[in-house]
């Protein structure tokens, strides 16, 4: 039976000096064993180094290994600079997924600047940590790509993306016309964060309009408090008149546009309706209580999923629909 390394008293974090001495081999032989790469040494000396390594709480470093490797054990996942309801719940699957490959997900969080600018905090993250990826979230440029390919950088993408932000707007549509609204618009979210799904939305909401005959749908920029809520609504209605339809950026907008009517006096549903996106549980407890779009988030983001497993050797997965990914949660407002 082997027995435990003895493991000397230390005031300091383990190196892989410490690891080499306890095992009794070289340093190179613990960076080779600690890297995987085993094929050379026998089983006895790989369980030795990392019984040694276990024993003394050894942490490799991502520095060396990146210099070894040529890239580090790290994924970076680019948020963008916008609301973002459901981000821990994106944050947690993905990194479940990025764990299963053997990587280790960083957050990078976008700030906003000059449209298709290189954004230098990416640029500084990626030259230094040297990731094994970055997955985009809609947080990169045009110029953040280039970047990316010029540094040899992997975007961690399929070819063709799915076009949900689409398919989400075109439910959205489909909907509010089916509980008898003809006449639709469309609400963003006004602030000084970025947009970066809201225009695709929008022209779906558009496009649906135009297939069945309705009137264009007018464009709103909605701010997140009540008096601006209420003066867009009070701009907007004189040129649509009601029944009116809205599909919103997301919760929060239809939230504030919700209040709203409800100062002014109109019904909702029956002379305002609104949806919303994301599900958000503040929506569910108000009353009336917010009609939105869920999204089933590991089945929506089985795109990413696909392409970690492609270029990291995990497990494959089947591509997901629009429809299995998104669905209606009939709530109080349309």
């Amino acid at each position: 039976m082997n027995e435990e390394p003895a493991v000397p008293t230390r005031t300091r974090p383990a190196t892989s000096v410490d690891v080499a001495r306890l095992a009794g081999v070289s340093r190179a032989t613990v960076s080779h064993v600690l890297n995987n790469q085993v094929e050379r040494f026998s089983a006895d000396t790989v369980e030795r180094v990392r019984r040694a390594a276990l024993a003394l709480g050894y942490v490799r470093s991502a520095a060396g290994r990146a210099l070894v490797m040529g890239r580090s054990d790290f994924i970076v996942l680019v948020v963008p600079y916008t609301t973002f309801t459901n981000l821990q719940n994106v944050v947690e699957v993905l990194s479940g997924e990025i764990e299963k490959v053997g990587l280790s997900p960083v957050v990078h969080f976008s700030v906003s600047r000059a449209e298709n600018a290189t954004s230098k905090r990416l640029q500084h993250l990626v030259e230094t940590l040297r990731p094994a990826g970055v997955v985009d979230l809609g947080g990169l440029s045009g110029r953040d790509i280039e970047f990316l390919a010029e540094v040899g950088c992997p975007l961690v993408a399929e070819h063709e993306k799915p076009d949900f932000n689409t398919a989400i707007g075109e439910l959205q549509a489909r909907h509010l016309h089916g509980r008898g609204h003809g006449r639709l618009a469309y609400a963003f979210l006004s602030d000084e964060r970025d947009d970066p799904y809201g225009q695709m939305r929008a022209d779906a909401v558009t496009a649906y309009c135009e297939q069945e005959g309705l009137p264009a749908p007018l464009y709103v920029r909605v701010p997140l408090e009540r008096s601006g809520a209420r003066k867009v609504l009070e701009e907007m209605l004189p040129r649509t008149g009601t029944p009116l339809g809205v599909a919103c950026y997301n919760d929060l907008v239809a939230i504030a546009l919700g209040e709203a009517a409800k100062t002014l006096g109109l019904a909702v549903p029956s002379d305002f309706a609104v949806i919303g996106v994301e599900y958000a549980p503040v929506g569910q407890v108000i009353s009336p209580r917010l009609t939105t779009v869920a999204a089933d988030v590991p089945v929506s983001l089985g795109h990413i999923i696909q392409a970690l497993a492609k270029g990291y050797g995990g497990a494959e997965i089947r591509r997901a629909t629009p429809e299995e990914a998104f669905r209606i949660v009939q709530g109080e407002t349309t």
